[in-house]
């Protein structure tokens, strides 16, 4: 692969990560029902403070999309690999329906997690 193609991917991979992020947190705050949401931390043990939780966690997807589209290090994808890594088993564990989903939520993730790891070693690899 050229470095001009490689360095494409590199953009389109770092402008899909700060999406996904951006559109989950606007969806989540602002377009699903949050009595959905709460019922569903609640179910994976969060019973205290579940409203702040769930605000916490909106915040955490907006600050990693905005970080995807300013401030790219390795550091930062490893952290989203992490999270996401997170996410997943506390819904694997705790909400296992959403494991033979139709629509894959959580086993699209993997691909995801390649992604991750493609921008973080291509951060690394340029210095």
């Amino acid at each position: 692969m050229t470095p001009a193609k490689l360095q494409g991917l590199y953009w389109a991979m770092r402008l899909g990560m700060a999406f996904i992020w951006l559109w989950t947190a606007f969806v989540s705050w602002y377009l699903y029902p949050h009595a959905e949401s709460l019922a569903w931390l609640r179910r994976s043990g969060i019973t205290l403070h579940t409203e702040h939780v769930f605000a916490a966690s909106c915040l955490a997807d907006l600050a990693m999309g905005i970080a995807s589209l300013f401030h790219a290090r390795p550091l930062l994808w490893w952290t989203q690999c992490a999270l996401v890594a997170g996410y997943t088993l506390v819904i694997a564990v705790f909400l296992p329906e959403f494991l033979i989903h139709p629509f894959g939520p959580l086993t699209k993730n993997i691909p995801l997690a390649a992604g991750l790891v493609f921008l973080a070693l291509y951060e690394k690899s340029r210095g």
